[in-house]
């Protein structure tokens, strides 16, 4: 095994496992066991070899030492001592990578050979001919006026509520009860009986929500009850129904269809279960005005003559409720869901429910999803089956009924905006005092507002970086799905993506954005790559890669990812200026302090010189500094330690000052003949003193501790590593240094701040949003549907 030989045979390992698997019909957890018990033995003895502590016994290779095999030096002339270690950590932690790439292979290849070239438009797809409500204008909105009837254990709203006679206008019907297939029987008799929407050998396709569940957790998915009784409704209309689902991120049809029961029942009922990522896939023709354009979708959804969207009733962090509109998102056939994120959910969302608008919506609320929604939902007994033949109807009176006001849903609000559908039942006051209340009656637990907003934000960073739809897939697979079912991790992810918030609330106000924040977004990366090359670069030329110290070399690749992100929230007239500042601000510090003889750098050449790697590194410090300080202040303030202190602005001054100049003297720096230093540092005091005149004291004492902890923290492991030394020769870290990072930071943000540039004020600072109506966009879209 080798750095060389291991990838070819971990892509073979990735291909039999697939191929066993699927002949011997491993699960999907199985799969996964197995690949990381191969790429663990691997990465063991690898690592052994590296290390030198085992022998290479190989053929052909005995005489070889283990690391000298691991690198073929006798080939390539690369030894152990040459490779830093960051790299040989990197290269051990694409070995399940490897695995996973030969696994894909075969799925990519049998993916593309199902995907068709015709593309269909909107006039094609066959059961618009009957979706929804003809006239959004003919909506009977039911006075409610009679009282609760109970009938078979099932409740009511009143008659005058009943579903409208009318087969043109909107239409719902809520019942409640513990017999669930009762309640379903009697909301769709409600809505005129299976006949108004199902007839003779109709193709049926029912959208029932299985692959955005957990099978061990009852809300999450569709619940077998109601697929039954509505199988039973369309068998006895002549139709031919056809229920499905698709692969979604987090799990596989299959795997999640037998654990939840659905193969079974499907197979002594015998009614058809599809997967809908397996079966043919055709273009479709959204529109130009769409926000999918031309998109990959199944055949089934273009030939059914009636289309039933039967989701659970639950909660969602990224859309506050997943419902039927948001059920139709997970028709689309391709795995990688994530690029609809790019795109935006709310539009995508829209879009499929215009283009294939659900005939027929069955809302499953027997046993409902609150709080974490969609995976980690904590299950509500709600008793309740709402029926429609309008989708926007139906998900307004579920949310009505969770608590939420269907405006606050964008895609609900989007779809009432442009004619989709109606959101405008009944307040929630009259629906309720016709049926038997109960206590989550319009009290369901949201997911808490600032971790939805925490993985809205998340969800956008990573997929705003090139390639790294991937990463945001295999991450959600296993936080959001695997997580959920293990017996203990299942409790905590609530806590753990609450936890991530309270860490990133500083970063979540404003995160959205119009294409010219984004476009910023991009040059601000941009040039943070650039310092990031400088940084290694400088590195190589310097010869401190020859050092190689592991963890100053982590703690920098650390570093160069925060400042990718504090990079990506700030205007770029406040990143440019931060990058020229801090970059003028490093020359003049470091070159008067090693003209002084106060410092030393170790360089590969023997000179001693302020070099890009310095001058970048200073860089990427100063952004981070920024970040970290914008994180603490706004902790600082929530915890209201300063609340009484407003006035004390000066103090962290005051303080970081007195301490610099009492270690410079006990440490012997403080001397008559360093006066040009001195002069240095009280300038950069006096920049200080002015910008922090001029800011609250939250943000200055985080900027002090920030500076000192993170400055000192690099200026340890540099030293220990052998980069950099100070004169006069000292056997420990001198303190005076440490707490410089304190003025090198006033010097930067005041610099800037004289300059009109406000590196404290986050406000301006930041990429806020500009709120846009997207209205008139989507009602070019709904006029495409009305013409079609």
């Amino acid at each position: 095994m080798s750095f060389v030989i291991d990838p070819p045979l971990l892509l073979l390992c990735g291909l039999a496992i697939y191929f066993l698997g699927q002949r011997l019909k491993w699960s999907r957890h199985a799969k996964i066991v197995v690949g990381l018990a191969v790429a663990l033995v691997f990465i063991v003895f690898s690592f052994l070899l590296y290390a030198d502590i085992i022998d290479c016994a190989f053929p052909f290779f005995s005489e070889l030492s283990g690391s000298r095999f691991m690198f073929h030096s006798d080939i390539t002339g690369i030894e152990k001592s040459e490779v830093p270690k960051i790299i040989v950590l990197f290269l051990f932690l694409l070995y399940p990578i490897w695995i996973l790439a030969g696994y894909s292979i075969p799925m990519l290849l049998k993916k593309r050979s199902r995907v068709s070239k015709e593309v269909f438009s909107y006039s094609e797809v066959k059961s618009r001919k009957g979706a929804g409500p003809e006239s959004t204008g003919q909506i009977d909105r039911g006075s409610q006026s009679e009282p609760l009837e109970a009938d078979s254990g099932a409740y009511s709203l009143g008659e005058e509520e009943k579903a409208s006679d009318s087969a043109k206008g909107s239409s719902y019907s809520v019942r409640r009860g513990q017999d669930t297939r009762q309640c379903v029987f009697e909301a769709i008799e409600e809505l005129g009986g299976i006949g108004r929407f199902v007839k003779k050998n109709d193709k049926v396709l029912v959208k029932v929500n299985i692959c955005g569940g957990v099978p061990d957790k009852k809300g999450t998915f569709t619940s077998i009850e109601v697929a039954d009784a509505l199988a039973d409704l369309i068998l006895s209309a002549g139709g031919e129904p056809t229920f499905a689902d698709a692969d979604m991120i987090w799990v596989k049809f299959w795997s999640a269809a037998k654990d939840s029961g659905y193969v079974d029942w499907a197979e002594k009922k015998g009614v058809r279960l599809a997967n809908l990522s397996e079966t043919e896939i055709v273009n479709f023709d959204f529109g130009r005005e769409s926000a999918l354009g031309i998109e990959k979708v199944s055949k089934e959804l273009i030939d059914a003559d009636v289309i039933v969207s039967v989701p659970a009733m639950k909660t969602h962090l990224l859309t506050g409720v997943t419902l039927a509109m948001k059920n139709m998102y997970g028709t689309f056939p391709d795995i990688d869901k994530a690029k609809f994120h790019k795109m935006g959910i709310e539009e995508t969302i829209l879009a499929v429910n215009s283009a294939f608008t659900p005939n027929l919506v069955i809302i499953d609320g027997s046993v409902g999803g609150e709080a974490v929604g969609p995976l980690s939902a904590t299950p509500v007994n709600f008793q309740t089956i709402i029926a429609s033949n309008d989708v926007v109807m139906a998900d307004s009176l579920a949310c009505r009924l969770m608590g939420y006001d269907p405006m606050e849903i964008v895609h609900i609000k989007m779809g009432q905006e442009t004619g989709l559908g109606s959101a405008s039942p009944d307040p929630t006051k009259k629906i309720l005092s016709h049926v038997e209340s109960g206590e989550k009656d319009g009290n369901w637990e949201r997911p808490d507002s600032k971790i939805k907003d925490f993985y809205e934000w998340a969800v956008e960073l990573i997929l705003m970086f090139p390639g790294w739809a991937t990463l945001f897939n295999l991450g959600a697979d296993f936080l959001l799905y695997d997580t959920a079912r293990l017996p203990v991790l299942n409790y905590l992810v609530p806590t753990i993506l609450k936890l991530l918030h309270d860490f990133f609330d500083a970063n979540l106000k404003g995160i959205k954005s119009t294409t010219g924040d984004i476009t910023r977004r991009v040059v601000n990366i941009c040039l943070i790559g650039l310092v990031a090359l400088g940084c290694a670069i400088g590195y190589y030329q310097d010869g401190y890669i020859y050092k190689s110290s592991l963890l100053f070399e982590l703690s920098f690749l650390l570093a160069i990812a925060v400042a990718a992100l504090a990079s990506a929230r700030m205007k770029t007239i406040h990143t440019i200026v931060l990058l020229a500042i801090s970059s003028l601000v490093c020359y003049v510090v470091e070159s008067t302090n090693i003209k002084a003889g106060l410092l030393e750098y170790l360089q590969k050449s023997g000179s001693n010189d302020v070099t890009i790697f310095t001058i970048s590194g200073w860089i990427v410090m100063m952004v981070v500094i920024l970040q970290l300080s914008d994180f603490l202040a706004a902790w600082l303030k929530r915890l209201e330690i300063f609340q009484e202190m407003k006035s004390w602005r000066m103090l962290p001054f005051l303080v970081a000052v007195s301490f610099f100049i009492l270690f410079a003297f006990w440490e012997g720096y403080l001397v008559a003949d360093k006066i040009h230093v001195w002069g240095m540092y009280a300038v950069m005091a006096a920049l200080g003193l002015i910008y922090f005149w001029k800011h609250p004291i939250e943000w200055n004492a985080s900027i002090i501790a920030v500076s000192v902890a993170l400055g000192g923290y690099m200026e340890l492991l540099g030293w220990r590593a052998g980069f950099w030394t100070y004169t006069p020769h000292h056997e420990t870290l001198p303190v005076f240094f440490v707490l410089s990072w304190a003025l090198n930071s006033m010097a930067v943000h005041g610099l800037a701040y004289i300059l009109g540039v406000d590196l404290g004020d986050r406000e301006r600072r930041r990429l806020w949003p500009e709120k846009k109506e997207k209205v008139g966009q989507q009602a070019v879209i709904a006029s495409r549907r009305v013409e079609h």
